[in-house]
């Protein structure tokens, strides 16, 4: 069987990467993916080739349980880094941004590999939007638009409000954010600042990594994109397609899903907490921004009121 170890694998471009590149982005997607049930390979055949329209280049590393039929198609696609042997976030998160700044680019966008196979089959002239002007700021952060929010599970809704709040009430910002998607772009400074201060090994990764965009000496930008819609129906569209996208969201209203959310919620408040007593509180602002002519919210507010176009 392969060795799969990060610490020996870094994937490089193959012949049929090259081939069908056209991007002229300098921006490198760094995802991870969790698929143990091999789930995801239709998606990864049919839509990581629109990714490439966006992005200079891509790396993916995967859990330890991911299938190894998804690792071998990742590998044969020439994005796949590797795996690590603890099934924790933090460090894997870390991982995909560390090779990301291995490959040649001026940016680093993070973002959970099957969101943006997701995004890619929806309104990818967004996501290409956003990466191109992402140039424009050294620390970018994206959240769902409150539409794509709540295309989600109840459970994760509810519990992801409350956090939401939890953490811009920490960082002084006024007004509805998204940071639990989690997606930030980052300019190769402010990325391996990030990496630097990042010790967060559980889930509670997602709270520190809203402190950390705060701490790292610049302004965070901030947009909301319909595209971040709810993801986790791509994995089985088969019985989607049978009982309807609203009976299969309730399938989520159960007992077990509601504990996991709120153990989650936890987590990540309580990680948030942690960093923002380490590091003191932000001297960083908060920029809304809205992304072509589409405007945001006009009952979002922040630090900053005005809204600039990216």
């Amino acid at each position: 069987m392969p060795n799969r170890s990060a610490s020996r694998r870094s994937s490089q471009p193959n012949a049929t990467t090259s081939r069908v590149r056209t991007s002229q982005s300098d921006v490198i997607l760094a995802s991870t993916l969790h698929d143990p049930g091999g789930d995801l390979a239709g998606e990864i055949r049919r839509w990581l080739p629109r990714l490439r329209r966006a992005y200079a280049d891509m790396v993916v590393a995967t859990s330890p349980s991911t299938a190894e039929a998804t690792n071998d198609l990742l590998e044969e696609r020439g994005v796949f880094i590797g795996t690590l042997a603890a099934n924790e976030r933090g460090p894997l998160y870390r991982l995909s941004i560390r090779e990301g700044l291995r490959r040649s680019g001026s940016r680093v966008h993070y973002l959970d590999f099957d969101r943006a196979l997701h995004w890619a089959r929806g309104p990818i002239h967004e996501l290409e939007a956003l990466v191109e002007r992402s140039k424009r700021h050294p620390v970018l952060l994206v959240g769902r638009t409150p539409a794509a929010h709540e295309s989600h599970q109840e459970a994760l809704v509810v519990t992801e409000t409350e956090t939401n709040r939890h953490l811009a009430r920490g960082l002084g910002v006024r007004g509805r954010v998204d940071f639990m998607v989690p997606s930030f772009v980052l300019d190769r400074e402010a990325a391996r600042a990030f990496l630097s201060a990042s010790r967060t090994r559980g889930m509670g990764i997602y709270g520190e990594m809203a402190g950390l965009l705060f701490a790292l000496g610049h302004d965070v930008a901030y947009v909301e994109c319909d595209g971040l819609d709810w993801e986790t129906p791509d994995r089985d569209r088969r019985t989607v397609s049978r009982v309807g996208l609203e009976a299969y969201r309730d399938r989520f209203d159960r007992h077990d899903e509601w504990r996991l959310r709120y153990a989650l919620q936890r987590a990540v408040e309580a990680a948030f907490d942690r960093v923002r007593a380490r590091l003191g509180h932000p001297a960083a602002r908060l920029r809304r921004l809205r992304l072509g002519s589409r405007p945001m919210s006009s009952s979002s507010l922040s630090r900053t009121p005005s809204t600039i176009a990216i």
